[in-house]
């Protein structure tokens, strides 16, 4: 039956089909990045460059643990609003 689709439309219907995946397939991983909800927390560090990272990685988890922020979820959990 695909036979008596002529090569134009079936390179056509080919490409189209590719196009489709590869655009759904980047959206999938885009939706399934992991976001951290807006959240204020304070902290105080006294270090530089890595050790500021480090701290401030650490504050966000302590909020987390105590209730004050969101645990980071799914980007496509925040689309459902």
């Amino acid at each position: 039956m695909i036979s008596q689709i002529p090569a134009d439309t079936r390179r056509l219907l080919l490409v189209a089909c590719t196009v489709t995946a590869l655009a759904a397939g980047a959206l999938g991983a885009f939706a399934a990045q992991s976001v951290r909800p807006d959240c204020s927390y304070s902290m105080l560090s006294l270090g530089t460059g890595g050790d500021q990272e480090e701290a401030i990685e650490r504050a966000y988890w302590q909020a987390v643990a105590a209730g004050e922020c969101a645990p980071p979820h799914a980007r496509w959990q925040f689309w459902r609003g």
